[in-house]
């Protein structure tokens, strides 16, 4: 190519070249929403109008006007595109463990075989999500618990919520996912991920329930463990019949501790955790 077709070439392209300099950048998502926030779109229907379209997708005329810059509120059409932002909902626990709910919670039993290393479930049980972390410490004082006793029978998994939370039966929590139901070792055993036996005095198997009450006490984020007060005392004896346990353990037992006896936990006791760290709308 000579000298002159590229002087002819370059005086062509230079105002298109020009031109494109100064054409503003298109809005990005990320300019466009604010922190917190995701960019989603919707389309103006017949014979909406601006406040409509801002009512239906609950925003403000004033925000989809600041959203879309070229709005004209006067000449909307129909299978328009508007953009909006919607807050962006973190998975957790939302609110407190009788006012709540959860979201985008873990099941404890994925597989649906009822079982896990170290606990069952029964069959019918369908409450079983709760907050990663809660799956993440019942799931590790089970394996805690089936490799100190190998051949023992398995920890029962009672409830801890549904999948969305909120309101479970005759339950006065569990609504945040951040309860968990578990059955007391006696001897005999009770049925398999079921209830059906309340410990006492002469049945309770102490090794083995102080073993799955000992890895819970040992988490930080163990808010309080209710249990009933017949297998409370009997813990504390267990304890201090032991010098290393009752110098580690003993403060456990104080009123107004984790350990929180009553008079409805006969069969079980109930283990609750603290808010998760990234869970900001959760309440202790």
């Amino acid at each position: 190519m000579n000298s002159y077709k590229r002087i002819l070439i370059f005086r062509f392209l230079l105002p298109a070249i020009v031109l494109l300099a100064f054409v503003p950048p298109a809005q990005s998502s990320t300019k466009v929403c604010p922190k917190g926030t995701k960019l989603k779109t919707t389309n103006v229907r017949r014979g909406e109008t601006l406040e409509a379209v801002a009512k239906r997708v609950q925003v403000t005329p004033e925000d989809l006007k600041k959203w879309n810059r070229r709005l004209r509120p006067d000449k909307l059409k129909a299978g328009q595109n508007i953009r909006y932002c919607v807050e962006v909902i973190q998975p957790g626990s939302i609110g407190a463990c009788h006012k709540g709910s959860l979201v985008g919670g873990r099941n404890l039993d994925p597989d649906g075989d009822h079982q896990g290393i170290g606990f069952v479930t029964a069959p019918s049980r369908k409450a079983l999500w709760a907050t990663k972390e809660t799956i993440s410490y019942v799931k590790k004082c089970a394996a805690e618990y089936r490799r100190k006793f190998p051949k023992g029978a398995p920890m029962n998994i009672g409830d801890l919520s549904k999948k969305n939370g909120g309101p479970l039966g005759n339950h006065l929590s569990h609504q945040s996912g951040r309860d968990v139901d578990i059955g007391y070792m006696t001897n005999p055993p009770q049925s398999r991920g079921y209830f059906n036996r309340n410990a006492t005095r002469d049945n309770l198997d102490l090794p083995k329930q102080w073993a799955i009450v000992q890895c819970f006490l040992d988490n930080p984020d163990t808010m309080y463990i209710f249990l009933s007060h017949t297998v409370k005392d009997a813990l504390l004896v267990y304890v201090n019949s032991h010098p290393k346990l009752k110098s580690k353990y003993s403060k456990y037992f104080r009123r107004l501790s984790i350990l929180r006896p009553d008079n409805e936990h006969h069969s079980h006791m109930h283990v609750r955790f603290k808010c998760p760290k990234d869970s900001k709308k959760c309440k202790n």
